[in-house]
């Protein structure tokens, strides 16, 4: 087992979350239950998750916020309008853990994300 120098965020859709996702998409009415069943986890600088009360956070928000939404479409103007960090806490919960391990030792790959 391997520590590695990055603390992660894991992001939880809210019901402000939901109801754009329902909004766009078609056919499925999706609850806070099923977007969470499933959530993405991010790793941030390993300083970040020391700060518990999710300050630190504001300097990466947009880029999650942004992840989030072109999970389901990558057509910005479906995106909502207002991507603030008050928005953001209106749309997200998220928890913030500090010690993050690699079990393999092996390389990690890492490649873009684009949308």
């Amino acid at each position: 087992m391997y520590t590695i120098n990055r603390s992660v965020a894991i992001i939880r859709p809210k019901q402000p979350f939901v109801d754009w996702a329902n909004s766009i998409s078609e056919g499925e009415d999706f609850t806070v239950e099923d977007l969470n069943a499933e959530c993405n986890a991010v790793l941030l600088p390993d300083y970040v998750a020391h700060n518990y009360d999710g300050l630190l956070l504001e300097d990466f928000f947009q880029g999650i916020f942004e992840l989030e939404l072109s999970s389901w479409t990558t057509d910005g103007s479906q995106w909502p309008k207002n991507i603030d960090y008050e928005e953001f806490l209106k749309w997200f919960d998220f928890e913030l853990h500090s010690m993050v391990f690699d079990s393999l030792d092996e390389v990690i790959e890492k490649e873009p994300y684009s949308y």
